[in-house]
């Protein structure tokens, strides 16, 4: 009952907007459902979040127990309060499409590089069929194992198409329909040719075969010679940048406290000589810092994911936790020197 109601909800939305978009997105990623009913499933979800969002500022400024923009409990600006909320609804909604657009690339990825790791090994199988005597059709059905992971369920689809009105080659055309990955398409455009041309099509796989493992090597190998970047720019992340941040807000809250403590005329006189007041808080190079952590994390996330895969979107992954690692360092510096400095004061 809910899927239908779901279907009917959100059907001409998913026709009119995600289209054959989105059916290709989710055939990339070997997900079976309709597509109206994927999309329709999600945004109910979304909007639920989005719903209990609402609540988050009122709660926020009675747990704070101050104000945070719409003044204090008990007095609350009602214009303020409800563009609050708005905001917090439509933040949470975006963040909410935004997390289940990337779990789908995230599952695409992940079925691009289990189909590739795979490939090598069953082009040779299928030449080693051919070599038998069997046609590439036989060959390539007698080929499809349960240990090549999807590459073996489009193979039995495409084979199965094939028994049908389809032929072959159209059936195999297709197979590049079902999984992003310009290596799979690029070996189906050179097998399909080689079997329109009557060639050796046993000797084209294998060096098609061969072709793959020593372009997969090759990326493994540049990999590898930039890791050391890598993991010099996580250091820096995760432990030079909250050492320098820490070491500097501490010191410009003793700075202030210091420069506070001057009381007389003339002593004020020569602490502005000897060293120039401060328009800066503790409290905002506090927050600053944080911003800092957080926008250089996203940063670092982007590198690490162009140099390993080639692709931006793919380093986000590791924003949040590097983040988190680099806020919590910086707070245990904060903690220690702020004890350490407390004995001699």
């Amino acid at each position: 009952m809910e899927r239908i109601i779901v279907q009917r909800r959100f059907m001409p939305l998913a026709e009119r907007r995600g289209g054959s978009s989105l059916t290709q997105l989710l055939g990339y990623a070997g997900i079976e459902t309709p597509p109206q009913i994927w999309l329709g499933s999600r945004l109910l979800l979304a909007m639920g979040i989005a719903l209990f969002s609402t609540a988050v500022p009122p709660l926020m400024a009675y747990l704070l127990d101050g104000d945070i923009g719409f003044g204090a409990p008990g007095s609350f600006n009602v214009a303020y309060l409800i563009g609050f909320m708005l905001f917090s609804g439509v933040l949470a909604f975006l963040a909410v499409l935004v997390l289940m657009y990337l779990h789908l690339y995230y599952l695409i990825h992940d079925r691009v590089r289990r189909v590739e790791e795979v490939l090598p090994d069953f082009l040779l199988m299928v030449a080693a069929q051919m070599h038998a005597g069997l046609t590439p059709f036989a060959a390539f059905n007698a080929s499809a194992r349960p240990e090549f992971g999807p590459l073996e369920r489009e193979i039995k689809v495409i084979t199965a198409r094939a028994v049908g009105t389809e032929s072959f080659t159209d059936a195999l055309l297709a197979l590049a329909d079902h999984v992003d990955s310009p290596v799979l398409r690029r070996t189906i455009s050179f097998f399909e040719n080689g079997l329109r041309s009557g060639g050796k099509l046993a000797n084209l796989l294998e060096t098609a075969a061969e072709e793959i493992r020593d372009l997969d090597e090759l990326r493994k190998e540049t990999v590898l010679n930039t890791k050391t970047y890598t993991i010099f720019l996580i250091f820096i992340l995760v432990g030079g940048l909250p050492l320098l941040l820490g070491i500097s807000t501490e010191f410009l809250g003793i700075f202030n406290k210091l420069q506070s403590q001057v009381n007389t005329d003339a002593t004020k006189m020569m602490g502005n000589m000897l060293a120039p007041s401060l328009n800066l808080s503790a409290e905002f190079v506090g927050q600053m810092a944080v911003v800092i952590i957080v926008g250089t994390a996203l940063f670092v996330s982007v590198f690490i994911g162009v140099i390993s895969e080639g692709k931006v979107l793919f380093g986000l992954k590791y924003w949040p936790p590097l983040a988190i690692m680099a806020y919590l360092f910086y707070l245990g510096v904060q903690t220690m020197l702020h004890g350490f400095l407390g004995i001699f004061a």
